[in-house]
């Protein structure tokens, strides 16, 4: 388990002079795999019988990596502002998020144009696949990406486009509001001081508006570029940033009230309820079947998924943010070895797994095991690309991102003593920054 978790402090650590949270490796793996099983479902024959219907709504990965996201990237700019830990500057963090996201992407979208022969990466529109753009109204699609748009370029990734313009605004948008809680905030002796309540009453607007944006699909260039934002997707991204200014408050004020306390002391009960809520949603509530991409069918119910698997997400999240990784079963399990690799590798199953799909589909794996189309495809998929996500970590991802943290001075100055940070610790110097 130390190789494991060192190994994961070394790849993927929080920016230097910030802790970080290793719970939150082995939920990455969770999501991914929840996203290639809701694939894997649609591809093998839908979400019939009933016990295949608990799949068909485990595309709550999306929301759950939205959140992770807006955890993760802001709360070292919040925290750079507040409590004074050390900043992390522009060109360091434009630098790890593309050596973080575009290597390992060009090299999925280049290869699976050839085998199992996804359209889009070798046509006059490469520049769209490429710089992750097919969101946007940019350019027409043409050709087979209009006949067949579930082999053009990797389909998935619609959801890293969106992550990668949330990369690109959150620096802007945590300056602006570094200014206003400068100019109206003051800190207090309340957990819920006024520069925090500044911050939660605008990430609350931002999510009550981006409601608005979802509430319909979009009709106009102007309504698709705000789909495709982070304005548009900002209930989710709100709630992850919204834990962070929370997390950040903790760790200033050295307070702990009693809702943390509670999910620091019962991170088991938020983990179960999450689970029942999902149930719920799944067998009464919706219907079958991932419908967060956009509002194809009931609108209300569109909506409703999109608050109610936020807030799943949400509780998901929390335990393993606030939580200490020596309690609990549940801790336990996400702190073994093997969910804390595969959480290593997320990123690269989260882009295999799709196009390896459509490769054994298109051989006829499901042709031979009548009856059993589902576990057959889901367990060749994941055993495939569970291999193809080593071995591009091992010679694409871990390089990549070693270079670009050693690009950074400071990165060689401060180093990680202990991954499980201490979030009711005081301000002042911080030795177990970084993860």
């Amino acid at each position: 388990m130390v190789d494991a978790e060192r190994e994961a402090n070394q790849v993927l650590p929080a920016p230097s002079g910030h802790p970080r949270f290793p719970l939150l490796d082995s939920l990455r793996a969770a999501a991914a795999i929840a996203v290639m099983l809701v694939h894997v479902a649609i591809f093998s024959g839908g979400f019939t019988p009933w016990y295949k219907e608990v799949i068909g709504h485990l595309d709550i990965g999306v929301p759950f990596f939205f959140l992770l996201s807006g955890f993760l990237l802001y709360r070292p700019l919040v925290a750079a502002r507040v409590i004074d830990l050390p900043k992390q500057r522009l060109r360091d963090y434009s630098r790890n998020r593309l050596f973080r996201i575009v290597p390992l992407f060009w090299v999925v979208l280049t290869l699976t144009a050839v085998v199992p022969g996804m359209y889009g990466a070798f046509t006059g529109e490469w520049w769209v696949y490429y710089g992750l753009l097919q969101n946007y109204p940019i350019y027409v699609p043409e050709g087979m990406c209009v006949a067949q748009p579930f082999k053009c370029a990797v389909p998935p990734t619609w959801t890293l486009a969106v992550e990668v313009f949330f990369y690109a605004v959150l620096p802007f948008f945590a300056l602006g509001m570094g200014w206003v809680t400068r100019r109206f905030g003051f800190q207090g002796k309340r957990f819920l001081c006024r520069w925090v309540m500044i911050e939660l009453a605008v990430l609350g607007s931002l999510a009550a508006f981006s409601f608005q944006v979802q509430s319909s699909f979009p009709s106009t260039n102007l309504d698709q570029w705000l789909f495709f934002s982070p304005l548009g997707r900002a209930w989710w991204f709100g709630l992850g940033m919204g834990l962070a200014v929370i997390s950040v408050r903790v760790q200033q004020s050295g307070q702990i009230p009693a809702p943390i306390r509670w999910v620091r002391d019962r991170g088991g009960c938020f983990w179960l309820t999450a689970v029942i809520m999902y149930l719920v949603a799944t067998y009464v509530i919706f219907e079958p079947g991932p419908a967060l991409a956009a509002p194809l069918g009931n609108q209300r119910e569109y909506l409703s998924q999109y608050f109610f698997f936020g807030v799943i997400s949400l509780l998901i999240l929390a335990p393993a943010v606030f939580g200490r990784t020596d309690r609990g079963i549940a801790s336990k399990v996400l702190s073994h070895p093997i969910p804390v690799r595969l959480g290593l590798i997320s990123y690269g199953i989260f882009l295999w797994h799709y196009p390896v799909m459509i490769w054994l589909t298109e051989r006829g794996v499901m042709d031979s095991f009548q009856g059993w189309e589902f576990p057959a495809l889901a367990l060749s998929t994941a055993a495939i690309t569970i291999v193809l996500s080593a071995i591009t970590y091992l010679l694409i991802e871990r390089p990549m991102i070693r270079w670009s943290r050693s690009r950074s001075p400071e990165e060689d100055r401060l180093t990680c003593r202990d991954s499980d940070p201490d979030l009711t610790a005081p301000p002042g110097p911080v030795e177990s920054g970084r993860a």
